[in-house]
This record gives C-alpha cells, sequence and structure tokens, in this order.
C-alpha cells in the first residue's frame, strides 16, 4: 500500500531535513490527505496521520533531499532505535509514532524496514529478476498494510501474509505506472530478467511512446499485480471494523489503477494514466462483491 503526497504549500531549503518534516506534517492536514479517511473515527485519523507524516518525510529524504541523503536516513533510523528502546526520539516524525510505539500496539520494526527501502534506492537502481523486486518490496510497501492491521488489533498471521500480497502488488502498479519517472531518475524497477524475455532494451524507455514489447511487458507485470490484489477479497472479509473500509479503498484504488492502465494500452511512456472517483467506487463494489479480479 502506497502513500501518495498531498499538495504542499511549503517552502524552505531542500537541503535541510527539517524543512521536509514541516512539509510532511502540512501535507497530512491537508483536506486532500488519502488515508486518513474523514469516514473513519478520530483517534484511527490521527494514528494514521501520524504514521503519514513518517512515511512521507522518509520517502522524501530520500527522493527529494539536496543534502547527503543517506546520513540523513541513517539517523532517522537511529532515532527509531531510541524510541524502541523506551528513549526520547530526537525528530519530530518519529516523535509522533510514539503514540502506537510506545504502548506496544505497532512494533517498530516496519519504521525500519521504510527507512531500509530508502537507503536501498540510494545505490541499487536495478532489480534482476522479479523476487529481488519482491524482496524490495517487502521494505518498502508492506509495512505500510503491516502497520494498519497492528494499528487495527487484527495483525494475525493470513491477514499480514494477505495484506503484504496486496502491498506488493500495489507498489508493482505504481511502478509501471511510473516507468517514466523513474527512469529519468536513473532507476529501473522493471526486472531486468523480464526486460531481456520481452526484448525491451533499457534505451527504448526513453522514448516518447511504449512499443508494442514494452506494452507486453507491463500487461504481464500488471497480471502479476492483479493477482497479488486478488488476495485482499477474502482479506477484508474477516477484517472488522474501520480497517475493512480502509483496506477496501487500498485495494479498490489499485483495481481501478489497472483498469486505468488498460485503456491506454500501457502507454506509459506517453505519461501516466489517471484514476478517477468513480473507477474507484467501482472497483470498491467489486471487492464487496466478492469478485478475484
Amino acid at each position: 500500500m502506497t502513500i501518495e503526497p498531498a499538495a504542499s504549500r511549503v517552502t524552505g531549503d531542500t537541503g535541510d531535513p527539517a524543512y521536509f518534516a514541516v512539509r510532511a506534517a502540512e501535507q497530512a492536514s491537508a483536506e486532500n490527505f488519502p488515508v486518513a479517511m474523514r469516514v473513519l473515527p478520530k483517534a484511527v485519523r490521527e494514528d494514521l496521520a501520524a504514521f503519514y507524516v513518517f512515511a512521507r518525510y522518509v520517502d522524501d529524504l530520500g527522493d527529494e533531499l539536496t543534502g547527503d541523503r543517506t546520513a540523513a536516513l541513517t539517523e532517522v533510523d537511529a532515532d527509531l532505535g531510541r524510541l524502541g528502546s523506551g528513549g526520547t526520539p530526537r525528530l519530530d516524525p518519529v516523535r509522533g509514532l510514539a503514540r502506537f510505539v510506545a504502548d506496544g500496539r505497532v512494533p517498530v520494526e516496519p519504521f525500519h524496514d521504510l527507512v531500509a527501502a530508502n537507503l536501498m534506492d540510494q545505490v541499487k537502481l536495478r532489480y534482476a529478476t522479479f523476487a529481488e523486486l519482491v524482496s524490495y518490496c517487502r521494505l518498502s510497501a508492506n509495512p505500510v498494510g503491516r502497520v494498519v492491521l497492528h494499528l487495527a488489533g487484527q495483525a494475525t498471521p493470513q491477514n499480514v501474509a494477505e495484506s503484504d500480497a496486496v502491498c506488493t502488488g500495489l507498489q508493482i502498479v505504481e511502478h509501471i505506472q511510473d516507468v517514466a519517472e523513474d527512469r529519468g531518475n536513473g532507476r529501473i524497477y522493471l526486472p531486468n530478467e523480464d526486460l531481456i524475455a520481452f526484448g525491451v532494451r533499457e534505451d527504448e524507455l526513453d522514448a516518447g511512446h511504449a512499443d508494442e514489447d514494452l506494452r507486453a511487458l507491463l500487461r504481464w507485470e500488471a497480471g502479476r499485480a492483479a493477482v497479488m490484489l486478488s488476495k485482499g477479497v477474502p482479506l477484508t472479509r474477516r477484517l472488522r471494523g474501520w480497517a475493512r473500509p480502509a483496506v477496501i479503498g487500498y485495494v479498490a484504488g489499485g483495481r481501478a489503477a489497472l483498469t486505468a492502465l488498460r485503456k491506454i494500452d500501457y502507454d506509459v511512456l506517453a505519461g501516466a494514466p489517471s484514476t478517477d472517483k468513480k473507477g474507484v467506487l467501482r472497483a470498491a463494489l467489486g471487492v464487496v462483491a466478492g469478485r478475484r479480479r
């Protein structure tokens, strides 16, 4: 489950990690903050907002900080160590996590994993195999679902396993949508073994449109993601309380994105597709009805 940023009005020094902490907090309070849905109880919204601030902060340090990203991320990891050992964190986004880490509702490990994923992004720009990419998603995406399940008090082994599948599927959908953007940043999340199998060269990702070989590759990856998202159907049927509509929304968002990709025939090099509220609603009704695909 990925967390997309809301629009920001904050300006400042992008070489200063504190700027991103302030910006993340401002984004969490914006009306279009996507995770803390207004239908959820106030305490739940506040928990999710604290998590959002941390996740947004870490992602922005890893992608946008103009200073030493590795040093900044390493300091976040050290601050998580303070939190996990019962100490007082120094960074505001980490202090915000104390509301549910200190009382044992959520373990600190998922937050360490998010930092590890961003540290990996600083040095690893290619993935040889799909299995290797899935291992990355275990750090970059799966912690989001695990935190949600822990906050809901429903982090059973089966729920966690199916949530992991959903989160990895959502991450793969995002990678498909962002092929051009990632390429511009020097990263390719399409596994090299798949590029070779479909006859796609790296330099073809610089074109203005996707050729048929690349479209075939993206259809293949989208099919993998759809299978993973299907795990959300039995998961949502077991969930109770606020967690159920929240996870239905995540799965529906991923399915709506896949529909949008099909509508543009996977030509993501010409521009990432957009999803609308009606498309997400239709997908949500499909999840509720138990449709696996």
